[in-house]
């Protein structure tokens, strides 16, 4: 009898033929546990914003592993002997910033038009590790992103939450499927007249196709924890509805306008139950914050930074209106290429020009993002045993006169302006 591990490492094999062997094969629990892993880097900084405490003056960061030994404040937190140190005394020390919708990642082939829903899509065999835009975009400070599919469709397909830096797919990817991509309203409308072209279609076909997934997902549970004897079909184009269902990853939504948002609420959240990030949230959805928070969804709103309120003739900030009305998990995207992706750092200086404060601002780049894509056991702040990402720059990121001095990926120097030529 096939448990869903096992069923999981089969359709794997079959179908993920470059799929990272970290993501397909889980770790050997009879293995003895390895022995603590010494450090190898220490990175002292004038200043040191984690995104999970207070700031550190005269801070360090050690580093093993590729991942985050120690943070603290030097002379508490010992630099070992044989340490290789990289003292920036006078800049400062961050997470590299989370990117929750991008479309940068690799071919920028990322939208088939036929059919409104295509859950048998994926897009990580399209990933360019370290590609040209990437490059740039470490110059900007992100080092993770949220690599998805176009919203020429309403179900685009599966997602990838991946790094910035170099090396195989097995070194970039963090998590394959990382997030399902719904696109609701705008975009995949369309003038041909067939089911899905106008909005009453496109949720009508949306919700069709979640149910399917949905159905599908209920009977391998029921026949896994031995409710019904009958051994379910393997249905490939369905089988990345699993971990959707069991809400280990989150649908990444296209959704804007009052209306729009609504429908999205009511769908996907309500009916559904499903964990979902509202990855535009514009114009005047801010209204529905109330009805966001009640559920716990996290808004990265953007591209677009502010609406004109007619009621009253004043332009809003969208992202300082979400926060005047309470919702903490928030932050900005790019849409990249939409806006070039070096460039997040400056939607959030934006939403900090609208009214956003600054400290919530460093925050919605790094660790809400992170805790939004549900990789924040990974990547958006700068704890020990998190990866060490980590960015160094003249002062804070928000103020858009200050640049990026070097970067760490995983533990490793991937741009430094004193090597390298200065790319942003």
């Amino acid at each position: 009898m096939l448990n869903r591990v096992s069923v999981w490492k089969l359709f794997a094999v079959i179908l993920s033929t470059c799929l990272p062997a970290s993501i397909v094969i889980g770790q050997d629990a009879s293995a003895e546990p390895p022995s603590a892993p010494k450090p190898t880097v220490a990175i002292r900084a004038g200043k040191v914003i984690t995104s999970a405490g207070d700031p550190i003056i005269d801070g360090v960061i050690l580093v093993a592993d590729k991942k985050i030994l120690a943070v603290g404040k030097f002379g508490e937190v010992v630099i070992p002997e044989g340490c290789d140190v990289v003292h920036h005394p006078n800049s400062f020390a961050m997470p590299g910033l989370v990117e929750a919708h991008s479309h940068v990642g690799g071919t920028s082939d990322l939208n088939e038009m036929v059919y409104q829903t295509n859950p048998e899509l994926r897009n990580w065999d399209q990933i360019i590790p370290h590609n040209e835009d990437l490059k740039v975009a470490i110059a900007g400070g992100v080092t993770t992103i949220c690599f998805i599919p176009g919203s020429g469709t309403n179900m685009g397909g599966w997602g990838t939450l991946m790094k910035t830096g170099p090396g195989k797919l097995s070194d970039v990817v963090i998590k394959a499927p990382g997030v399902l991509k719904i696109a609701q309203a705008g975009n995949p409308e369309r003038q041909g007249g067939e089911v899905g072209s106008g909005r009453v279609g496109m949720n009508h076909v949306i919700r069709q196709q979640l149910m399917e997934g949905q159905m599908y997902v209920r009977q391998w549970d029921a026949y896994e924890a031995g409710r019904i004897s009958k051994k379910p079909e393997i249905n490939l184009r369905l089988e990345y509805f699993k971990p959707l269902f069991h809400r280990e990853i989150p649908v990444v939504v296209h959704t804007q306008q009052y209306q729009v948002v609504q429908s999205t609420l009511r769908m996907l959240v309500d009916e559904m139950n499903l964990k979902i990030v509202i990855d535009h949230g514009t114009f005047d959805a801010y209204k529905l914050a109330e009805e966001v928070n009640k559920r716990n969804i996290p808004v990265m709103a953007g591209p677009r930074g502010f609406w004109y309120e007619r009621s009253d003739g004043q332009v809003k900030g969208i992202v300082a209106e979400y926060a005047k009305r309470g919702t903490v998990s928030l932050g900005v995207n790019t849409d990249a290429p939409v806006i070039p992706q070096e460039e997040l750092s400056f939607q959030a200086t934006m939403a900090v020009r609208y009214g956003w404060d600054e400290e919530n601002a460093i925050r919605g780049v790094t660790i809400e993002a992170a805790k939004a894509l549900m990789i924040d056991d990974r990547v958006g702040s700068l704890e020990p045993g998190k990866d060490a990402d980590i960015v160094i720059l003249t002062g804070s990121i928000i103020d858009p006169r200050n640049y990026v001095e070097q970067v760490f990926i995983n533990g490793s120097s991937v741009y430094d302006i004193k090597k390298d030529r200065r790319r942003f």
